[in-house]
C-alpha cells in the first residue's frame, strides 16, 4: 500500500480544515433572511417596536408664558419605560406604532424660587417609522401626572408642594443598533396645583431634549 508523503498529508489536511472553516463561517454569518447580521443594516436587525425600551433624557426648559412674572430655568432628567407596540399599521411607506410610556421626572430648578421637582407621568408614545424596518422614527407623546416641588413662600412661585404636571414632546430617534438608540427633540411642560391655592401661577416651560435608549 502506498502512503502519501507526510508533507502532502499536512497540506491536504490544512486545505480541508480551511475549507470547512470558511463554509461554517459563511453559514453562521447568514440569517434566515439571507443577510449577514454583522454587516446588515438596522432593517435586518430585530424589530425595535416589538422590544421594551428604557429611555434616559436630559435638557433645559425656559419659561414661555406670563402666568408667572418670575424667570424660570428647569433642568430635567427623565427616566422612561416604554412597552412594546400595542398598535401597528402601515402608513405612507412607513409604519405607525403606538406604545405606553411611564416616566419618572427628576428636575432641578436652576433659576426660580424652588430648587427641585420629583414627579411621575404617563402617556402614549406614538412613533412613525420613516421606512418600515428602518433605523429612524419620528416620535411624539402627550400626557401628564403629578409630583412634589419644594414650594417657597415667594410671590410668583408655585403655590404648594403637591403639583400636577402636563407635557408634550416630539423629536427624531435613530437606532444605532437593535439594543441602543439616540434621540433629539423638544419638550413643553406645565406645572400647576389645579387651583388648590390662590394665586396659582403655575409654570409653562419649553426647551430642547436629548437622550439615549436601551432596548431589550
Amino acid at each position: 500500500m502506498r502512503f502519501l508523503p507526510i508533507t502532502r498529508l499536512f497540506r491536504l489536511a490544512g486545505f480541508l480544515s480551511g475549507s470547512a472553516l470558511l463554509t461554517a463561517t459563511a453559514g453562521a454569518g447568514v440569517s434566515s433572511t439571507g443577510k449577514n447580521p454583522i454587516t446588515a443594516p438596522a432593517s435586518a436587525l430585530p424589530d425595535p417596536a416589538s422590544q421594551w425600551a428604557f429611555d434616559v433624557e436630559g435638557g433645559a426648559l425656559w419659561r414661555v408664558s406670563d402666568n408667572t412674572f418670575l424667570d424660570y430655568t428647569v433642568v430635567p432628567v427623565i427616566f422612561s419605560l416604554r412597552t412594546p407596540a400595542h398598535i401597528r399599521m402601515d402608513l405612507g411607506g412607513g409604519e405607525l406604532t403606538v406604545r405606553a410610556r411611564f416616566s419618572l421626572l427628576t428636575e432641578a430648578v436652576a433659576q426660580g424660587p424652588e430648587s427641585a421637582y420629583l414627579g411621575f407621568s404617563a402617556s402614549p408614545s406614538v412613533e412613525y417609522w420613516l421606512r418600515k424596518g428602518g433605523p429612524d422614527c419620528l416620535y411624539a407623546s402627550v400626557g401628564g401626572g403629578f409630583g412634589y416641588i419644594n414650594s417657597q413662600d415667594t410671590p410668583g412661585g408655585q403655590g404648594q408642594d403637591f403639583t400636577l404636571n402636563w407635557f408634550a414632546t416630539a423629536g427624531l430617534r435613530h437606532y444605532v443598533s437593535s439594543a441602543f438608540s439616540v434621540n433629539a427633540g423638544v419638550m413643553f411642560q406645565h406645572w400647576s396645583n389645579g387651583g388648590a391655592t390662590d394665586p396659582n401661577p403655575g409654570l409653562d416651560a419649553l426647551g430642547p431634549m436629548i437622550g439615549g435608549t436601551w432596548h431589550f
